[in-house]
């Protein structure tokens, strides 16, 4: 089953499974998250979301099967 991400969800932070910030939801479209990068974002961790070679983005859209939990205050990723 696939999560519904509501806006309850903006503001919350992103990280990566070991714990390290990866940035900040800041908008849900159509039912999917979109992040914010922070600028202290692990580069390996951008590459396997594929998120290494867009410039000028804002937002990048995060792919549902990147998502391990969600608490109240985090998204935690299986990458």
């Amino acid at each position: 089953m696939v999560a519904q991400y509501t806006d309850q969800h903006i503001g919350k932070r992103v990280v990566d499974q070991g714990g390290v910030e990866i940035g900040t939801v800041n908008d849900v479209r159509n039912g999917e998250l979109y992040v914010e990068v922070g600028p202290d974002a692990d580069p390996d961790t951008l590459s396997e979301l594929n998120w290494d070679g867009t410039v000028n983005q804002q937002s990048h859209g995060l792919p549902h099967q990147y998502v391990s939990n969600i608490t109240d205050t985090t998204i935690r990723l299986n990458v």
